[in-house]
């Protein structure tokens, strides 16, 4: 047996995410997929629609045959560490052999070419990419500009698409890790990431989320059977990075209020030494999209301002991401949800030598201090997720250790009752 795996945010499951499950299961001859999935937090830093659990349940509906998910360290990393660290524990897997991967260009020869310079770092590409940095230039957009120096102005438009760059991630990921993995890639056929509106069968998640804000119907462009599942969600207001405001403002306070030698934001994952100056430095009290206003400068993208904020909550130290790779980016994968037929793959992936699939959460136990960090963080953001769902429609979430793993099984058995 041969399985798909798929690094995804499913923030939801929409029709363009169930073509590419197909196109890919096309493309490879493979029996079936697997998700790893984002928690509840995005890679932006910013909660998603719905729980795990939720998104989770409306992919294996939607023809996923299991869903796990990406810890939250890698989840809200950068590119590389959401990379490297969902590469890391897929390849972990057994039976599954390809990673597959939505791009907005087909130019897997241009990929393998840039990944290639990107791993190795010829003297060329360190020299221009120091240039551009020591002028200012944030480290995405002075690598960008270091590989148009070398491969020329022509893959400018190609290089700075959302999905064309994670795309590269994964493959240099893969590269580094002399992964078995290999790639298979689908071209996108909505209007971008990026756009906000609904276009034809196939949209984007942005322009999804930004429909529901807006009471628009988003019926046509997500699979019948997964709309169903976030009819909790779709009667109330779609959970908003503002309401991480009082969680952000209060350790700010509490850092401020503590000698030096014991703030240890310094430390936290992606922050710089001039942005926890800034941080230091905002007036309170303020508000998360007067915050993000204040700490933007011109070498500082919003997406790593909005991660950092979050990690500053979560507590999640640069010295954790740092020995990631030394302990193999984990050692298990937390199960949220299964189809009918996802049994053989998930008994298979409990089967290899290297990873834990945690299927009931309070029985798990971490085997070192890694992965036990791993864990815990996991939690706290799940318990953040849940009181921010609280606070602001009312809704009580389960705890991650009194969670259930979803499947289509008693959604079935659900609909012969009804």
């Amino acid at each position: 047996m041969s399985y798909i795996g798929i690094i995804a945010e499913y923030n939801p499951f929409h029709n363009g995410h169930k073509y590419q499950l197909q196109e890919s299961l096309n493309l490879s001859g493979a029996d079936g997929a697997i998700a790893l999935m984002s928690g509840n937090f995005t890679q932006r830093g910013t909660p998603a629609m719905a729980d795990k659990y939720t998104r989770a349940h409306a992919a294996v509906i939607g023809g996923l045959d299991a869903v796990f998910e990406l810890p939250v360290i890698y989840a809200t990393g950068s590119s590389r560490d959401f990379a490297e660290g969902a590469v890391g524990i897929l390849g972990k897997m057994s039976e599954v052999d390809y990673l597959a991967f939505g791009v907005e260009d087909d130019e897997i020869n241009l990929f393998y070419e840039i990944s290639d310079i990107l791993v190795h770092e010829p003297e060329e590409y360190k020299t221009n990419l120091n240039t551009f940095l020591s002028k200012g230039f944030s480290y995405p957009n002075a690598s960008e500009k270091a590989l148009k120096k070398i491969l020329g102005n022509s893959i400018s438009d190609i290089i700075s698409k959302p999905n064309n760059i994670l795309a590269i991630s994964y493959m240099v990921a893969m590269q580094k890790q002399k992964s078995r993995l290999r790639p298979i890639i689908v071209k996108r056929n909505d209007e971008g990431y990026s756009n906000k509106k609904l276009t034809g069968k196939y949209s984007s998640a942005t322009a999804i989320r930004h429909a529901l804000r807006n009471n628009e119907s988003i019926k046509p462009y997500v699979p019948k059977d997964s709309i169903m599942v976030y009819k909790d969600y779709l009667i109330k207001n779609l959970p908003d990075p503002e309401w991480l405001s009082p969680y952000i403002v209060s350790r700010l306070i509490y850092d401020r209020n503590l000698p030096p030698q014991i703030s240890n934001l310094e430390g936290v994952m992606d922050m710089t030494p001039e942005l926890l100056n800034r941080i230091r430095k905002v007036p309170l009290p303020v508000k998360y999209i007067e915050l993000q206003d204040y700490l933007k400068t011109k070498n500082m993208t919003m997406s790593r301002i909005t991660r950092v904020l979050l990690h500053i909550v979560l507590g999640i130290l640069s010295e954790v991401r740092n020995s990631a790779a030394e302990n193999g980016y984990g050692e298990y994968a937390n199960l949220l949800a299964i189809s009918e037929n996802g049994s053989k793959i998930v008994k298979t992936i409990s089967a290899s030598p290297d990873i834990t699939v945690i299927n009931k959460k309070s029985t798990y136990t971490p085997s070192d201090a890694f992965n036990e960090s791993l864990w815990e963080t996991d939690k706290l953001s799940t318990d953040l997720y849940n009181q921010l769902i609280y606070d602001h429609i009312n809704v009580r979430l389960h705890s991650e250790l009194t969670s259930s793993v979803r499947g289509t099984t008693q959604e079935n058995k659900k609909k012969n009752k009804e």
